[in-house]
């Protein structure tokens, strides 16, 4: 009988030759002489290419990792990382993964829709569930096998970039000081480690009306927790009232001013990390039209927290 085969017209050419590769690794759809019936692109990531994949009637989301991400990030850490999450029930459950380049395969959670920044901004019900998953996994006692210090990490993107002379946003220098000023506080103050995501934004997070899921372990590490709190919060574009209710949600009690001044300074500490990481998106051949004013944006935002105050009066508070 002929294999039809139905390909969104989005999925190039290069990307279904991918996909069919890694599907080729995978043991069990290899022992079946398993058969592909659809594929289509899902929605989300910037770092890599997703795809809703059916094989042999069963729904599938296949990763194909992006070109050169082997080079900054740790894929066998972000294998063990991502199964402790599947077997808590905040992952996806894992099928494959190819530890070298991160190619990956999840069971796809069948009748979920992927979130959005409105799904946040607009519905504290979601604000509320998040703030739980957050706390399951951050309290949840598991060891990840990598630690993601946002200091080496903004040193390593930087040391490429340098080596790549690549062109930096203008306030660039006072960034990395006030980087530098955060580190020497935390050094004085150290914050107790647990498992974080890392980069929770809004798409990553899917509700199949029964749980809510984050996928995407790839940048996960030990960290300190409030730094997965505030790129939620940049990335749901929340206002100042609802991140103080959703820092509330976090702590089940009403927050203190030490508590909201973490929040602050991992709000910088997002947007410089990701400012570079978008320089260093085009030092690896993506498009400068895509990633220049994506990671301006993010250079503006932190640097916003400069301007107006609010990151010094953070600093003097961690200090204190």
């Amino acid at each position: 009988m002929e294999n039809k085969i139905i390909i969104d017209s989005a999925v190039s050419l290069e990307h279904i030759g991918s996909i069919f590769q890694i599907l080729s690794k995978v043991p069990q759809f290899v022992e079946k002489n398993a058969k592909v019936s659809a594929i289509e692109v899902l929605p989300g990531g910037l770092t890599n290419y997703n795809f809703k994949v059916t094989v042999d009637d069963v729904t599938y989301a296949v990763r194909v990792a992006g070109p050169g991400t082997h080079e900054y990030l740790d894929r066998p850490a972000e294998k063990h990382n991502a199964q402790i999450m599947s077997d808590i029930g905040i992952n996806a459950p894992i099928i494959y993964y190819d530890e070298f380049y991160g190619h990956q395969v999840c069971k796809y959670i069948d009748d979920c829709i992927t979130l959005h920044i409105p799904d946040f901004k607009n519905n504290a019900e979601y604000l509320k569930k998040a703030a739980k998953v957050f706390r399951k996994y951050h309290t949840c006692g598991k060891q990840f096998k990598a630690e993601f210090n946002i200091f080496r990490e903004c040193d390593a993107y930087l040391k490429i970039l340098k080596e790549k002379n690549s062109p930096m946003y203008e306030g660039s220098d006072l960034m990395l000081a006030k980087v530098n000023e955060i580190k020497a506080a935390f050094e004085k103050n150290p914050q107790e480690l647990a498992p974080c995501h890392n980069d929770p934004l809004c798409e990553n997070w899917l509700d199949d009306n029964k749980d809510l899921y984050l996928v995407d372990w790839e940048y996960s590490g030990m960290n300190q927790p409030m730094f997965d709190v505030a790129a939620l919060v940049i990335e749901a574009d929340l206002t100042a009232e609802q991140e103080k209710f959703f820092l509330k949600e976090y702590y089940g009690s009403d927050i203190s001013e030490k508590q909201y001044g973490l929040l602050i300074i991992n709000r910088f500490l997002c947007d410089a990390l990701w400012t570079y990481w978008a320089i260093l998106q085009i030092a690896t051949g993506k498009s400068h039209d895509e990633y220049w004013p994506y990671g301006q944006n993010r250079h503006n935002r932190a640097m916003a927290l400069v301007e107006n105050g609010s990151l010094d009066k953070a600093i003097a508070e961690l200090n204190k």
